[in-house]
């Protein structure tokens, strides 16, 4: 029960910290919209913006991470924590000389670069994009640096710093992008303030770091032994990041009109508003937790993979139905004058894509954890690269017909079978027991609880838009039907509805492990 309430209790703290970065996110993405549009110019600087981005979920918030603290905790726990810093030292050295080499290189052959990624770029799109991106390289080296500590620190249990450090980065990127709109700033001059955001999280990680009394060692024959073990494991892990998928859809998008990739990447990060919020949270805390566990308890595993399961299930399928459902008023909050009728009802339709994926993209991650705490990264790897085949193969067939909407739909295609394929193996090669009957039932018991209550709601939002329509004055009544006061009134019934699901699940006999004690 404590190990329980610790874990919940963590996710609360770094989910509050995402939701804070999130919210700032959401106004950060208005005023990019703003300031960018969504056209050539937005396409260009999130394209250049990606490949620090993708960079950054290898050597950053992913790969790296997953490789890095089982690893760390092992040595923390068995050896020391001298040793411990010892490692810290010399994976620090290894990842960030590789980090520059890159950087330094992407910076050099900028042009090649973005045209390796978005070959369907005129020649004056791909200089344009290469302007931004040689700015923007070295914002990969102060995140991927902040990412090895904030391993260190997680693995002492804080997780503060690392979730609040987000926070910081839209402070500034929202800062900026309001001096630039002030000012009439140009934006490579923009890009700057997202260099100034990577030291600020950089530096934050720093002083934590040394806070909570960790250090960095003398590097000897120990650590050398360890971080063998770790760059093995994050090169496999690298081949694993779903973000290798969105880069690739990059490159097929650079062939649809204008803005297409510009869609794709607002409806990509209002759906990672959710995957932020609470899998991204739980999947942080969770791959300390499940290595500790499987260290003295491993057939205890199963157990928690039914419960994971349960738990991501039981959050993203309403929030999946809410954002659908209101998926194309979500992008009523970017100013028209930018975005175009035509453009928000395709990013409706885009996020709405996503969200059909919500579950599958959580649990992958969720179930990712499970075999990088055992220490292996081949199998995921290896079911990442099937997957990557499947988008690539579909992407040829569906962005004809359906265009970013057909590139989203790939994405959602690909999670779904690797699902199928990491639980699978799970089962065959490591004996997990599936639970199919518990799940089943929860599954059950759950689907009549939202049925129950997303009617009741519905029928609550229906009457409250009729009675604005019929009894407000016509300029209110647009403002609160179709412009951003819309969700002043559908927020609070958004979050009355999950409070409903939370408070009423015992009636409806809906267990769940991490939450019922």
């Amino acid at each position: 029960m404590a190990h329980r309430k610790s874990l919940i209790k963590n996710t609360i703290h770094v989910g509050g910290s995402t939701l804070l970065s999130r919210f700032f996110g959401v106004i950060r993405e208005i005023l990019n919209v703003q300031f960018l549009g969504a056209g050539i110019y937005s396409d260009a600087f999130l394209t250049a913006f990606k490949i620090p981005s993708t960079l950054r979920k290898a050597f950053a918030e992913g790969a790296i991470s997953v490789a890095f603290i089982p690893t760390y905790i092992t040595v923390m726990k068995n050896e020391g924590k001298d040793r411990a810093n010892s490692l810290m030292s010399l994976a620090f050295v290894m990842t960030q000389s590789l980090v520059l080499i890159i950087c330094a290189l992407a910076m050099w052959k900028a042009s090649l670069v973005v045209w390796l990624i978005a070959s369907g770029f005129a020649p004056d799109q791909i200089e344009r994009t290469a302007r931004y991106l040689r700015i923007l390289m070295p914002f990969i080296f102060f995140i991927s640096s902040s990412a090895l500590l904030a391993g260190g620190l997680q693995a002492v249990g804080h997780f503060f710093v690392p979730a609040f450090a987000p926070v910081l980065l839209n402070i500034v990127w929202i800062i900026g992008l309001g001096i630039a709109l002030m000012f009439g700033l140009s934006i490579e001059s923009f890009c700057f303030f997202v260099l100034l955001g990577g030291l600020i999280q950089f530096i934050a990680h720093l002083v934590a770091y040394f806070k909570v009394g960790l250090g960095f060692g003398p590097i000897n024959r120990h650590a050398w032994r360890h971080v063998s073990s770790v760059m093995g494991k994050f090169f496999m892990c690298l081949i694993a990041m779903n973000e290798i998928n969105l880069f690739i859809n990059t490159i097929f998008a650079s062939y649809l009109p204008a803005g297409s990739i510009s869609l794709i990447y607002y409806a990509n990060r209002f759906m990672g508003i959710p995957q932020g919020v609470f899998v991204a949270a739980l999947s942080t805390i969770l791959l300390p937790y499940f290595s500790r566990i499987s260290t003295y308890a491993p057939k205890r595993m199963s157990f928690y993979l039914l419960e994971s399961a349960k738990l991501i299930f039981w959050i993203t399928i309403p929030v999946a139905m809410i954002m659908g459902y209101f998926s194309k008023e979500i992008f009523m909050i970017f100013p028209s004058s930018k975005i175009s009728p035509a453009q928000v009802i395709q990013a409706g339709q885009i996020l709405t894509i996503f969200l059909a994926g919500l579950f599958f993209f959580a649990l992958n991650k969720i179930v990712s954890n499970i075999y990088y705490a055992l220490h292996v990264t081949w199998i995921p790897s290896v079911i990442a690269m099937i997957g990557t085949a499947i988008n690539i193969g579909l992407n040829f067939f569906l962005m004809r017909t359906y265009g970013a909407q057909g590139l989203a739909m790939t994405l959602v295609i690909a999670a779904i079978v690797q699902s199928i394929l990491l639980i699978t193996v799970l089962r065959l090669k490591f004996d997990f027991k599936l639970y199919a009957l518990p799940f089943l039932t929860f599954l059950k018991r759950y689907s009549l609880q939202l049925l129950v209550i997303c009617s009741g709601m519905l029928c609550i939002y229906a009457a409250l838009y009729g009675l604005i329509y019929v009894s407000m004055p016509q300029g209110l009544a647009h403002f609160l039907l179709y412009k951003i006061g819309y969700w002043l009134w559908v927020g609070p019934l958004c979050l009355a509805t999950g409070w409903l699901i939370y408070r009423t699940r015992s009636y409806f006999n809906v267990s769940l492990y991490f939450l019922d004690y």
